[in-house]
């Protein structure tokens, strides 16, 4: 099954298995007996809540070892309550990149937004956070990708109706502000609620501006925010959002 090994990363407890890790990074395991591999962690040795870990600092990147199985993770299987959505492992990796690579292609710097959204608006909580193409015609100087609206919607109460909550207008780093917000008004002018109303925001590269939309018309709440160097006030607006929810209906 698997291809020729790489790293070898040791045997399980009880001597029957040994773990491998292909040039990809991912784990399998060899059955000394058989010599049969698979990717699937060998029956009865899975991780359990109960486990305790062991940290190797000693490698170039360290590793955990499960006291009970003997099995290897590379990631923390307890990882500290992220403080800040900078804590976040999505959010570090993603913006990284377009940090890396200013002239990233926009579907990356969508990446970062997702990924800050999905730390803020919780499944658990009545919230979806997705990407949808816009209701609204094209014109000659729009082309499919500038059509793209990252939507956070809602279900208060459990309703089986989701309401929109926040529409985001996401763009790379060389995009037109004014273009943008735009595009933003148009979006939030197509909202189903009711009531017209729904939170917009503008993010283009690293920078956020938050407002609230009636029909389409955008008021400001906040100036330009840096998302890696305005954590803090990113945060108080995305807490006064959950906290003031604009009437749907």
């Amino acid at each position: 099954m698997a291809a020729s090994p790489q790293y070898e990363l040791g045997t399980l407890v009880g001597g029957t298995w040994r773990q491998w890790s292909n040039s990809a990074g991912q784990d399998y395991y060899e059955n000394l007996n058989t010599r049969a591999t698979q990717y699937n962690i060998p029956v009865g040795l899975e991780d359990a809540d109960t486990d305790t870990w062991a940290v190797d600092g000693s490698k170039s990147w360290p590793q955990w070892r499960n006291t009970r199985t003997g099995r290897i993770r590379r990631t923390n299987p307890n990882p500290p309550t992220p403080r800040t959505y900078l804590d976040k492992a999505n959010v570090q990796t993603h913006l990284q990149l377009v940090e890396r690579s200013p002239e990233s292609h926009e579907y990356l710097y969508r990446r970062v937004m997702i990924a800050v959204l999905k730390h803020f608006f919780l499944e658990d909580e009545g919230f979806d956070v997705l990407q949808e193409e816009s209701r609204g015609e094209l014109d000659q100087t729009e082309s499919r990708a500038d059509m793209a609206v990252l939507k956070i919607t809602s279900r208060p109460g459990g309703s089986l109706y989701a309401y929109d909550y926040c529409l985001v207008e996401s763009k790379k780093a060389d995009r037109s502000w004014t273009e943008t917000e735009h595009h933003l008004s148009r979006h939030c002018a197509g909202t189903e609620n009711q009531s017209g109303q729904v939170y917009g925001i503008v993010h283009i590269g690293l920078y956020v501006q938050f407002f609230t939309a009636n029909r389409g018309v955008l008021t400001a709440l906040s100036c330009g925010l840096h998302i890696r160097n305005d954590v803090n006030a990113i945060t108080t607006m995305f807490g006064n959002m959950k906290r003031q929810p604009l009437p749907f209906l």
